[in-house]
């Protein structure tokens, strides 16, 4: 067989030489291209450039030099805010045609076991008038709901369409235009910071810490 082909010591190498720079922020360093971490997605599990950014530019690139973009940070002599852990217990449900999953929210709501719940809808954050009870269950219980768009680009705008603006009225989250990858770990990440507190889950989620949300609207 022929020898399996691999970028593993380039881009170790590249990720040591942008880590000696003064540049702050959690990156992906992948072939020559700089992912702002909390934009990164894995796009295929065979090429050598698999992964991109999601919503947003590159932040940066490495050639013979290395070139930031502006929203690159540089590196702060502030104090570190560490606040580390993460509730796992969250519902994800992808929707469908023709499957309902309304019975099933209401029956995770019900358990007392779930701490939130993300609908990744369809197109601009798109989802039944069935999910409606179920979304009203979660708010009389205060588990915060969040819905997403599948699309890998693009963002949730749910006051588009009627069913949409009952949902927002039922307390859902929108998650604009974070990634899958970031929205459910941001919303474990919130959970354990506020201690399930249903108001604060809101603020934190519409929250930009590090780049990966952008309520604006402005796309790349």
């Amino acid at each position: 067989g022929g020898r399996i082909a691999t970028d593993a010591r380039r881009n170790f190498s590249n990720a040591i030489r942008i880590a000696t720079l003064d540049k702050a922020g959690v990156m992906l360093i992948f072939d020559e291209d700089i992912v702002a971490g909390a934009r990164a997605s894995k796009v295929s599990e065979s090429k050598l450039d698999a992964f991109r950014p999601i919503n947003w530019g590159l932040l940066g690139e490495i050639r013979i030099d290395v070139h930031f973009s502006d929203d690159a940070a540089s590196r702060h002599d502030g104090k570190l805010d560490y606040r580390p852990g993460f509730e796992p217990r969250i519902a994800v449900f992808t929707l469908f045609p023709g499957f309902s999953n309304g019975p099933m929210i209401k029956n995770a709501i019900d358990s007392g076991a779930c701490k939130g719940i993300i609908l990744r809808g369809f197109g601009s954050g798109n989802i039944s008038y069935d999910y409606l009870d179920g979304l009203k269950a979660a708010e009389e219980m205060r588990i915060p709901v969040i819905v997403a768009t599948q699309c890998l680009e693009g963002a949730t705008k749910m006051h588009l369409y009627d069913v949409g603006k009952q949902a927002l009225d039922h307390g859902v989250i929108q998650a604009y235009d974070m990634s899958v990858e970031c929205y459910i770990t941001k919303l474990m990440w919130c959970l354990k910071q506020c201690d399930c507190d249903y108001d604060k889950v809101r603020d934190m989620m519409h929250t930009n810490y590090c780049g990966e949300i952008n309520k604006e609207g402005k796309l790349f």
